[in-house]
């Protein structure tokens, strides 16, 4: 008799944020947890990025990966962490007063990820231009430095820009292209840009603690993957 396979099936149902759909799901495995752990060891976020999405693609059935948002990543690795490993986490978060840092449990389950329905994707340069963004896909590669990683990630949220009557996609055009166009902007018109991306959706989680070292009390949002990885 053959040794059976076990814990292959879809046991959990999450929904996916930015389009609302549900998901079934399994925890990952020894074999991928091996992978996740060589990954956060190597300290290359390109190979950490490539282990969580080859462990969202084992785990989940009927994902249609090309159509995910950095986001939902973030989101659905965090769900599959907590049925996988355990909810709880244990951070180590600073005082706003003394800055003393208090251990903190914080509980996977109750980590959102709001994205909201009505917010507006066309943005108005002037009277003839307007830029159409679009949420970035995980697909966005890390870069060496924070100049790169800010290009990268506006030309990414980008759709297309509509001159007059005509519309222009990005995806069709090269970065040199791309680069002149930023670069034509005002101030006011790029900050514009920047502040649609600086409130992308993200998972997030308000925790509240007491400092053990002056007895503040605290109210801080823990934001982003690498709080909850």
């Amino acid at each position: 008799m053959a040794l059976p396979t076990l814990n292959g099936s879809p046991k959990y149902t999450l929904t996916v944020p930015s389009t609302g759909k549900k998901v079934r799901y399994r925890p990952y495995l020894v074999k991928e947890e091996k992978v996740l752990l060589m990954a956060s060891e190597s300290k290359d976020p390109q190979q950490v990025l490539d282990a969580i999405i080859d462990t969202i693609k084992a785990c989940t059935h009927q994902l249609k990966m090309n159509d995910l948002t950095s986001f939902d990543i973030e989101y659905i690795f965090i769900k599959l962490r907590a049925k996988s490993v355990g909810e709880a986490v244990t951070l180590y978060l600073p005082c706003t007063s003394c800055e003393q840092r208090t251990e903190t449990s914080m509980n996977l389950d109750d980590v959102k990820c709001p994205v909201d329905e009505d917010r507006g994707m066309d943005i108005e340069l002037n009277a003839d231009v307007t830029v159409t963004m679009q949420y970035p896909s995980y697909k966005l590669k890390p870069s060496d430095t924070a100049e790169d990683a800010g290009f990268a990630m506006i030309t990414q949220c980008i759709k297309s820009v509509t001159v007059a009557d005509e519309v222009v996609t990005m995806a069709d055009e090269t970065d040199e292209e791309i680069k002149r166009f930023l670069e034509s902007m005002t101030r006011e018109q790029f900050d514009s840009i920047s502040a649609w991306i600086r409130d992308l959706p993200q998972v997030e989680h308000t925790l509240k603690f007491v400092c053990e070292h002056c007895s503040e009390k605290n109210e801080i949002e823990v934001k982003g993957l690498q709080n909850f990885f």
